[in-house]
């Protein structure tokens, strides 16, 4: 099975100790059975694994991860190397989607170095491997991938267009509601609260980045929601007077990686 990912995918590399939001804190980190077999028998590590639920490192002051040292980097790669880390914490910021016919992988808008390769990096898909997994045609993909291409390239005010009738206020009061990781983002949801426009009437000061992170969407989320969900997450965005690419890491570490808050926007983008 054919393996593709964004043009922009093998140029990312974590910044590590440089990293303004490090991904090692404020973040649960469960462990998969592979790397738990690997840490029993390093007692500098074991100590710090919890196996209540699923085995997960317990988290230290200010949700610091036990095993990052001072200079905010990871022990576990000082030590064993980066292929002993644990799988969730190998893969971030990557992500997966599977198909009958092919898997695409992608870098996560949550990780600052990745936000900034994908709002400034043309969108195109690119074949970067293959693996054993058997591939099995699927005419209802083909179809989709086929649509999915020309939203790629549709100009973004076409796209525009189907821009849902939603106050940037009453979004900005419902984000609200969402469970959050950082008390930051409320201030930032603040300039979605105080607005009195309408979501359909947001200036595109940038068009390429404003493409850029819209494509990002389509091609992370389309398949299990819809044109207009990617729409408003990328006009969210884009309708917060900040740096845009905090603002996009900010957004996805909120909404993105919790699959109850995308529900919860899904349903309330439909209403």
């Amino acid at each position: 099975m054919d393996i593709f990912a964004p043009t922009y995918y093998k140029k990312f590399k974590c910044s590590a100790e440089n990293c303004k939001n490090n991904c090692c804190i404020g973040w649960e980190i469960d462990i998969d059975e592979d790397s738990l077999s690997f840490y029993k028998d390093k007692p500098e590590i074991i100590k710090h694994i919890s196996f209540e639920g699923e085995p997960h490192f317990i988290l230290g002051e200010n949700e610091r991860c036990p095993l990052l040292n001072k200079n905010n980097l990871c022990k576990i790669i000082n030590n064993y190397g980066e292929n002993h880390l644990c799988q969730i914490c190998a893969d971030h910021p990557r992500f997966r989607n599977y198909y009958n016919s092919r898997t695409e992988i992608g870098l996560g808008l949550c990780c600052e170095e990745a936000a900034k390769l994908i709002i400034d990096n043309e969108f195109s898909l690119i074949k970067i491997d293959a693996n054993d997994n058997t591939a099995f045609y699927d005419s209802d993909e083909e179809l989709f991938f086929a649509h999915r291409n020309q939203l790629f390239v549709m100009d973004i005010y076409e796209i525009l267009e189907l821009v849902p009738d939603i106050k940037i206020s009453q979004l900005g009061i419902f984000l609200s509601s969402l469970e959050r990781l950082d008390s930051k983002w409320d201030e930032l949801l603040e300039c979605l609260i105080n607005s009195g426009n309408n979501l359909k009437e947001i200036e595109i000061i940038d068009y390429i980045k404003a493409k850029n992170l819209l494509n990002y969407f389509i091609y992370r989320h389309i398949y299990n929601t819809d044109i207009k969900f990617c729409i408003v997450c990328a006009l969210i965005i884009l309708a917060i007077n900040n740096d845009i690419y905090d603002v996009a890491r900010m957004f996805s570490s909120e909404i993105e990686y919790s699959d109850e808050n995308i529900e919860k926007l899904y349903n309330y983008i439909k209403k």
